[in-house]
């Protein structure tokens, strides 16, 4: 039988067969064509980075759990880390409320202050870098601890300030 003449028994398997790979190779390219912008925002890091002192038994996190918690908070450590192409260790995922925020441990307060330094007023640049927010950046620091939590819950921002004071950066 000819290819060009219509016969719906081998018409349809042709079309079906069709359609499950043009999807196929669709979604493949949305997998594929993810941008790179997007891809640094939260980043399992593996290893552990000799720069800084990252354990969550740390009395650094177990201080801003406990502060978090008198403010308010449902805060959780997590064992989720987060690497930043501006900063140069490592972080920590806090849970506040069910909302992630990213805790970077620095191996002094002056190392933290010198990371604190290269953060622009609005929290748009640090340093060379122009991130893409997905939402309002918002930095704190307190020691050796730079907190950075991207989004606008004002709870969650209220429980920040009163935890480590007013945000050093962002809007």
């Amino acid at each position: 039988m000819s290819i060009f003449v219509r016969n719906d028994q081998q018409v349809r398997p042709f079309t079906m067969q069709f359609k499950v790979i043009s999807l196929s190779l669709f979604s493949a390219s949305l997998v594929l064509g993810q941008s790179t912008l997007h891809r640094h925002r939260i980043s399992p890091v593996k290893g552990h980075s000799s720069k800084a002192s990252n354990a969550l038994s740390g009395t650094e996190y177990l201080d801003l759990a406990n502060r978090l918690r008198s403010a308010g908070a449902n805060a959780k450590l997590t064992t989720k880390r987060v690497r930043q192409p501006f900063f140069s260790i490592p972080g920590r995922i806090v849970s506040i409320n069910d909302e992630s925020v990213q805790v970077f441990k620095f191996t002094s307060a002056s190392a933290a202050e010198g990371a604190a330094k290269r953060v622009a007023p609005d929290g748009m640049t640090i340093g060379t870098s122009k991130p893409s927010w997905m939402a309002t950046p918002h930095f704190f620091k307190r020691g050796k601890l730079i907190v950075l939590y991207v989004g606008v819950n004002e709870s969650i921002l209220r429980m920040l300030s009163a935890s480590l004071g007013g945000q050093f950066a962002g809007n």
